[in-house]
């Protein structure tokens, strides 16, 4: 048998150690404790009389007999043995303990007692603890994460071939989500070479990337085609990134699939829609540049964001000038207007009236436009404007204006010429007679007289002579003191001056009785009248305009009207000629009585037709103007429908239709170009400009639109 260890001897040679040393036997199962060193003592808490001759068990078994019979087992053969067991001290604490046994061997080369070190683990086994469990929580990132993921090794010998290079390494690792997006398991992938589920020529560009990010290595990400283990494809969004070990080496690639088929899908409707808006768009901006009415955008701060076609074309812009600056700084607005379209820019939703804009273009040519300011559903902030160019409206407006001056309604050259002649004597304080006959329109002259004249803010008083009887006639004229006469019960001015600072129209002068005429004669000379029963005189000053349907210098001839009187009157003088000798202008006398007898009647009597314009063409007019407008509301109150038929007129004017004749022929040639056409319908209806545009087969308001273009007068 062995010879066993002297136990003195042992305690001189491991009371020194640090670490806990025993001496076990081995000679059975149970494994006892021979010696037990003070380093042991202090690590258990058991002295050596209480741990000696127990079996190892007592200590670090986690079942009786397990510690001591697999250390029995691998000491007896002569070997040594490691063993890590959960070891219990006296007071009942537990710690990790790494227990290192060699056997002693006898002379006959027998294992009968064992050495062994006993040492603390607990703080090693905590931190290999966590660091498994920090693997294990990793691994679970990995495996449950809902991207595809694939680990490649890079430490392998060995090279596998993609798509005929050597391009990747073998796969070691694939998670649940890659199973689950391509179809294959890890025993179809793991060693395979990455990138077989990748071939196919539609990738080709896709693979030559792969390959020089793991030739090099480096980062990749990239869009490419995935094929399923069913042979389906799918598109897969991939990261490939190298993974380095703590001494900054390269040991693995983690590759990352995403499925991003409904984003490509989305993103290539996207694109067909962007397609579609863009069509959409060049569309609208196609139909907003052929209308005739410019559109602008403006954003919130001014800056002008579209402007079509027709827009640059009112303005003279080129295309581009527009769009990015301020609209203050690409339309050429005064002050006041650009003031004023900037409120209407800045208000509220509530739809404005429509600014009427004026400017000179490049040409230097008066221009119009009216601008309407709406919100742009899209954005609240954003306006839309809308131009429609008014420029030949307004000047026919104006010419319409012009030709109703002071209320006379005219065209024709002989109105054309009563209208001048208002505008040059309204510009001094002359007398003035107007001559004309009855309904012709004297009072409508002498009322444009005083409105064109610096007297337009004063009075104006209209006297009929011949409604005035001749014993009040000096009162009413001239005004009386109380008592003056029977039944003057207080002052009283006249007419004089009521009228002072303004204009006097004494209509029908040429009834004037004899002595009123003198005492008249001497009011325009000296400037002064003398009221009934005062001596004192009173200054006046009132402009006399005078009219008359007598031909005055027959009566001074006659002795009924006084001759310097007649001389004094006409310093300026008008002659309205009859409406017999300007029918040109009945239509438009028709229309400017029309409309408000159309009103006030409650009837929409859009115009004459064919054969009432021929009797009213035909009529004389012996009552002028007067006349003709009682007669406009004499068939306005008879007309039944839309249009005054011949029925509608009064009996005097209606008998004059002449006998039913053919529409007159166009005395035009059929090849004849506009403006020939143009004048041959004004020459076959004397100028009458609304039959004309009849005869042509076209609306009034286009037949002047044309004359304006082609500057035919």
């Amino acid at each position: 048998m062995a010879d066993r260890i002297n136990p003195a001897w042992l305690g001189q040679a491991f009371t020194a150690l640090a670490e806990a040393a025993v001496v076990v036997d081995i000679g059975s199962p149970a494994c006892r404790l021979l010696y037990v060193n003070p380093a042991f003592e202090r690590l258990t808490g058991y002295s050596s009389a209480e741990a000696l001759g127990r079996p190892l068990d007592f200590l670090c078994a986690a079942e009786p007999g397990q510690t001591g019979e697999s250390l029995h087992t691998v000491l007896a053969s002569g070997r040594e043995a490691r063993l890590e067991r959960p070891c219990w001290r006296k007071d009942g604490k537990a710690f990790w303990g790494e227990l290192s046994a060699a056997p002693v061997l006898g002379a006959g080369g027998e294992a009968c007692q064992a050495v062994a070190l006993l040492a603390d683990i607990s703080k090693r086994r905590e931190a290999l603890d966590a660091l498994a469990a920090e693997r294990d929580r990793l691994l679970g990132f990995i495996e449950y994460a809902p991207l595809g993921m694939i680990a490649l090794d890079w430490v392998i010998s060995g090279v596998a071939i993609l798509n005929g290079r050597e391009a990747a390494r073998p796969v070691i690792y694939v998670n649940a989500a890659f199973e689950k997006l391509t179809g294959y398991v890890g025993e179809d992938v793991v060693g395979r070479p990455y990138g077989f589920f990748f071939g196919g020529a539609d990738n080709q560009a896709a693979l030559e990337e792969i390959d020089r990010a793991l030739s090099r290595p480096q980062e990749l990400r990239s869009e490419l085609r995935c094929y399923r283990k069913d042979g389906s494809w799918f598109w897969t969004e991939l990261t490939l990134s190298p993974v380095f070990d703590e001494n900054a080496r390269l040991t693995h690639f983690l590759s990352v699939q995403t499925d991003i088929s409904e984003r490509r899908q989305a993103e290539q409707r996207l694109r067909d829609l962007s397609a579609e808006l863009r069509r959409s768009r060049d569309n609208l901006v196609s139909i907003l540049n052929q209308f005739p009415s410019g559109t602008l955008i403006i954003e919130a701060d001014g800056t002008v964001s579209f402007s079509s076609a027709s827009c640059r074309e009112m303005f003279g812009l080129e295309p581009g000038q527009a769009v990015g600056r301020h609209w203050r700084q690409v339309f050429p607005l005064n002050p006041k207007i650009a003031g004023a379209l900037q409120s209407i820019l800045a208000a509220p939703a509530a739809a404005p009236s429509p600014l009427e804009i004026a400017w000179q273009d490049a040409v230097g040519e008066r221009r119009w436009m009216e601008c309407v300011v709406k919100d742009d559903p899209r954005d609240p902030a954003r306006r839309l404007v809308f131009l429609e160019d008014v420029s030949e409206l307004r000047r026919l407006r104006e010419s319409l204006s012009a030709s109703r001056h002071g209320g006379l309604v005219g065209d024709s050259e002989a109105m054309r010429e009563v209208n001048r002649l208002i505008g040059e004597i309204a510009k001094g304080d002359w007398t003035v007679l107007i001559e004309g006959e009855t309904g012709v329109g004297k009072e409508r002259v002498a009322q444009g007289i005083h409105e064109a004249s610096p007297r337009r803010d004063g009075p104006y008083v209209a006297v009929n002579s011949a409604g005035l009887s001749e014993s009040l006639l000096a009162s009413q004229l001239f005004g009386h003191k109380k008592g003056a006469f029977t039944g003057a019960s207080a002052d009283q001015e006249g007419y004089f001056e009521a009228a002072n600072g303004g204009t006097i129209f004494l209509d029908e002068i040429g009834d004037l009785p004899l002595p009123m005429q003198a005492a008249l004669l001497r009011v325009l000379q000296e400037r002064e009248i003398t009221r009934l029963g005062e001596t004192r005189s009173r200054r006046v000053d009132a402009r006399v305009v005078a009219a008359t349907h007598k031909d005055l210098a027959v009566e001074a001839r006659t002795g009924r009207f006084r001759e310097d009187l007649l001389f004094r009157l006409r310093v300026a003088r008008i002659m309205i000629p009859p409406l017999r000798a300007r029918k040109t202008d009945i239509p438009l006398l028709v229309e400017h009585f029309l409309r408000p007898a159309s009103r006030q009647a409650g009837k929409a009597i859009e115009a004459f037709s064919a054969e009432a314009w021929q009797c009213l063409l035909a009529y004389d007019w012996p009552g002028n103007v007067r006349e003709l407008r009682a007669c406009v509301d004499f068939a306005t109150i008879y007309c039944q429908g839309a249009k005054i038929q011949v029925g509608d007129l009064p009996p005097e004017i209606r008998v004059q239709l002449p006998a039913p004749v053919a529409a007159p022929a166009p005395v035009f040639a059929p090849d004849a170009d506009e403006r020939d056409r143009l004048c041959a319908a004004l020459k076959q209806t004397q100028g009458n400009r609304s039959q004309a545009a009849k005869l042509l087969g076209m609306s009034r308001a286009t037949f002047y639109r044309r004359l304006a273009e082609l500057k035919l007068p």
